[in-house]
Formats: structure tokens, C-alpha cells, sequence
């Protein structure tokens, strides 16, 4: 085999052992402890309901503020409850909880709500919270809906249409 020829399989080798890792996906760290209790007495309470629960779903970790840290979505519609029900639904939504991350050791429970449906975007360059609940908390009927926009700082979720 010739120098050309060993130095390229050296670099294909070395290719192939590099690129998989490269193109894994990645996983979050363990969500804080007061993340997971949250969970854990979620998966309890559909357990007390008979169900058998499932939170694979639950957790989602995004820098939702921009400001590089972890920040953790606690979204109980993912929640299964097989053989009973979801004790964090309701005919109006599912229990939204959204911790960001202090910048130190701690992740601040900063919203949550019972949501039918939200998304994140931007708007004006800041980051937002889109959502919407029943029509309960701005004084319609249950089966109508309430729109809500909420701004994404570092330490607070400002609402913006109170």
C-alpha cells in the first residue's frame, strides 16, 4: 500500500468514527430536582387514578430567554395515563409549566397554566410565549377561547396583553 493510499484510509477511518458522533442527538441533562418532583407527583397522581403513567413525553429543555441556559417546559398534555386519566387535563387544557434557569444553580417555576394550545416565537426581536387557555379567565364561556402573549426576560415571563 502506498504512503497516499494508507494516509487516506487513515483519514476515512478516522471519518468514520468521528461522524456518528457528530450527527447523534443530544440529550439534556437530568431536569432539576424541583422539575422532577413536579413530574413525580403528576405520575402519582395518575397512579392514585389507577392509571399506569408515562412522562417520556413531559419535558422539553430549550433556551427559551436567549440567555444560554438550559430552561425547562413541563407540558402534562405528553402526559400518559393508560388505564386512567390525565390528572393535569381538564376540559379546558393541560397544565403548562415553564422553569427557567436562574443563571446560577436554580430553575424558577415562572408559569404555568392550564393551556388548550401554545408555541414560541419572536416578535419586535424579543423572544415570546404564545398561548391559549378556555375562556374562563377572560370572562367568556369555557367552550370559548382566551389569547395570551407573554414576554420571555431573563428572570421573568412578563405578560404583554394582560
Amino acid at each position: 500500500m502506498s504512503g497516499l493510499s494508507f494516509q487516506l484510509l487513515r483519514i476515512v477511518a478516522a471519518a468514520a468514527l468521528i461522524l456518528p458522533l457528530s450527527i447523534a442527538p443530544t440529550y439534556a441533562a437530568e431536569p432539576p430536582n424541583n422539575v422532577a418532583e413536579a413530574v413525580a407527583e403528576a405520575d402519582q397522581a395518575c397512579t392514585d387514578l389507577n392509571g399506569k403513567p408515562n412522562h417520556d413525553a413531559v419535558l422539553k429543555v430549550e433556551d427559551l430567554n436567549g440567555d444560554g441556559g438550559e430552561d425547562w417546559i413541563a407540558d402534562y398534555s405528553k402526559l400518559k395515563c393508560e388505564g386512567g386519566i390525565n390528572p393535569l387535563c381538564g376540559n379546558g387544557g393541560c397544565t403548562l409549566q415553564i422553569y427557567l434557569w436562574d443563571g446560577e444553580t436554580q430553575w424558577d417555576l415562572l408559569f404555568e397554566d392550564l393551556v388548550q394550545s401554545y408555541k414560541f416565537g419572536k416578535a419586535n426581536g424579543k423572544r415570546m410565549l404564545y398561548v391559549t387557555t378556555p375562556g374562563t379567565p377572560c370572562n367568556k364561556p369555557v367552550a370559548e377561547t382566551c389569547q395570551y402573549e407573554y414576554r420571555l426576560e431573563k428572570d421573568a415571563i412578563v405578560p404583554v396583553n394582560p
